[in-house]
């Protein structure tokens, strides 16, 4: 036998050991998925032996072993057999130091040991996380303990103040009250937050009494408010922002001059009455805006203008520098708007306002006919800012004023898992596959694109999709439309209902309403009893319902898309066939768009939505033509 046949049948042999491992590894893998799911099965029936016993069965190379392993010790613990929970919390931490379990597992480890009164190897554990894991909830939670442990009030006192809302908030304080620990007024405050953040107001009033006021005036008026006690809460506030304003969080100042305007029934009067109490305090920037916001509309220029330079590094300095550098383009002061528009950049380049700025900065120098200046603003408004309002009518002047609402249709796609190339990825994905979704929630907890899409498995659109645009808003480089995060953001939900019932109007408009309506929610109902996916009235809905022979049930998602493609196209006709004045019309009545139309002085549309005086209908127009145009751009 030649040396080449010799080599071929090794050759042979190796390749079909090769595949005889490869497929039988596949097998075992099938078998895996399938004993995993029948164990998730048992253990949501809350059949804890049989699931224990099928988890158990998972081979020890699978992909799904460490997940086996910790849903083990939870069915384990479960049943109270605390000696197995312990085993099999062990061999997870040896087998995989680097799985993303190894933290949890590693605390719910301690916790077994300090249930068992294994103080020396609970204490190590606990250490350990404290040390590693800086930071995390489970760092957090073995502050309490080994608070416990060591007997320290200080590090019950820690984790109070560090998760003062946590589930064993109120075990530290009950311990703390056991000792006979002797508060200072730091602790009283401490203690009280943590109430207050559980909304237990009585007992957060019951040690905010204990605190010193300069320190704690603005948790205790809070708390005042909460208990209905308006004039102590509002007698508190006054005094606060008088005198202590620097002793306490913005935030929480902001969160009483809002209980305290709620209740006035003049709010302009209210906000400058607080005003003049400390025109230094922490809080008049706030003031300050609220008075903007309120004042008639000729005098709103020079109030934005003046929170600008009182406070141009306070929070709403970048909101208040575009009203001026607007407020400058209506002047005609076009260099001055390009100066305030170039600071706004350079300070607030991650704003809400920014991409405004921008595009407005692009009709400037378009203004000036200097069209390179203009085409590179505008080309800067589609790569930084790519999913806002502006990029669509950046995009829309780039293209020599490319009809902005064009009629198309759209590509679905499938929502998929937003990680990619990720060991772990595989395991979430498998694990999503086999519905255990707590799971999945346990190794991605603190990526929100991850637990918008868990929503997103579960049903939960609307929670899903708000999750999803939390997480695209701080990234601060948006990704382009092809990745499959944008479609977490932007999804697609009853398109059927939509195509069938748009008849002559565009689909990607209804698809959008129904977006910044209800986030495709067909039992939402606002605070004005406005219904379902569209939110229509039901008054509204009974007539249109009547004149059409057709069902008003507006919780039926057909039926809402059917009757509200209807009052669409009704107020569309009565503006001139005008898509943007219909979508106004839709937010604000078609009687307050004919009116705006008359009476504002505006260049061009651009002007006129920027002089839209309902708030509520110029960030609602603004809202659906992004969805519009992020649709647009998604499923091409």
């Amino acid at each position: 036998m030649t040396k080449e046949k010799i080599f071929s049948i090794i050759l042979l042999a190796v390749v079909c050991v090769f595949s005889a491992i490869t497929v039988n590894k596949k097998l075992v893998e099938n078998d895996d998925m399938r004993i995993y799911a029948n164990a998730i099965k048992f253990y949501q029936e809350e059949n804890y032996q049989d699931a224990y016993y099928n988890f158990s069965k998972i081979s020890n190379f699978s992909i799904l072993k460490p997940a086996s392993l910790f849903r083990q010790a939870r069915c384990a613990t479960i049943i109270g057999d605390n000696q197995s929970a312990i085993r099999n919390y062990s061999l997870l931490l040896k087998r995989y130091p680097d799985c993303q379990l190894y933290p949890v597992s590693e605390y719910n480890l301690a916790v077994l040991l300090y249930e068992k009164k294994d103080y020396f190897l609970a204490k190590r554990h606990f250490k350990h996380l404290i040390r590693k894991f800086k930071d995390t909830e489970v760092a957090i939670a073995s502050k309490f303990y080994l608070g416990l442990i060591e007997e320290n009030p200080e590090l019950l006192l820690e984790y109070l103040k560090l998760s003062p809302n946590g589930l064993l908030s109120q075990n530290a304080i009950d311990t703390l009250i056991k000792w006979n620990t002797k508060f200072s007024n730091a602790d009283n405050l401490i203690i009280a937050k943590s109430y207050l953040s559980r909304d237990k107001f009585n007992e957060a009033l019951e040690y905010y009494q204990k605190t010193s006021l300069p320190d704690s005036w603005a948790g205790y008026a809070k708390t005042l408010y909460k208990l209905g006690k308006y004039n102590e809460a509002k007698n508190i506030t006054t005094k606060g922002i008088s005198i202590y304003s620097s002793r306490v969080d913005k935030k929480e100042i902001y969160d009483n001059i809002d209980c305290f305007v709620s209740l006035s029934d003049s709010k302009l009067t209210t906000i400058k009455y607080l005003y003049s109490l400390n025109p230094k305090s922490q809080g008049a920037d706030y003031l300050m805006f609220l008075m903007a916001k309120y004042a008639p509309v000729s005098q709103t220029p020079q109030m934005y203008e003046k929170l600008y330079y009182a406070f141009p590094d306070g929070q709403f300095s970048g909101e208040a520098l575009y009203k001026t550098f607007y407020s400058k383009i209506n002047q005609r002061k076009y260099e001055e708007a390009l100066k305030l528009g170039r600071i706004h950049l350079a300070k607030y380049g991650n704003t809400n306002s920014a991409p405004a700025v921008m595009y407005w900065m692009a009709k400037i120098y378009e203004k000036k006919h200097m069209n390179d200046m203009a085409k590179s603003y505008y080309k800067g408004v589609l790569s930084k800012y790519p999913d806002s309002y502006y990029a669509m009518r950046a995009n829309s002047k780039l293209h020599n004023g490319q009809k902005m609402l064009e009629d198309r249709e759209l590509e679905v796609k499938p929502v998929v898992f937003p990680i990619k190339n990720k060991t772990e990825a595989n395991l979430a994905i498998k694990l999503a596959k086999l519905k255990d979704y707590d799971f999945v929630q346990e190794l991605y907890k603190d990526d929100e694109f991850v637990q918008s899409w868990i929503e997103y498995e579960k049903g939960n659109y609307t929670h899903s999709a708000f999750l999803a645009r939390e997480a695209m808003d701080e990234l601060e480089e948006k990704p382009n439309f092809k990745d499959s995060r944008w479609r977490l953001v932007y999804p697609i939900h009853y398109y059927n209902y939509v195509q069938k019932y748009a008849n002559t109007e565009n689909p990607i408009i209804i698809l959008s309403i129904i977006k910044e309506e209800s986030h495709f929610n067909p039992n939402a109902t606002s605070c004005v009893d406005a219904l379902g996916l569209m939110q229509l009235m039901p008054a509204t809905a009974d007539e249109i319902a009547k004149a059409y022979g057709l069902s008003n049930n507006l919780y039926n998602p057909e039926n809402n898309i059917h009757l509200g493609s209807l009052y669409y196209a009704k107020m569309r006709r009565s503006l001139n066939d005008k898509d943007m004045s219909a979508i106004m019309a839709y937010n604000g009545g078609w009687a307050a768009v004919t009116r705006w139309k008359n009476r504002l002085n505006y260049t061009d549309m651009d002007d006129f939505v920027e002089k839209i005086p309902y708030p509520e209908t110029q960030t609602y127009l603004k809202k659906v033509l992004r969805s519009y145009w992020n649709y647009s751009n998604i499923y091409q």
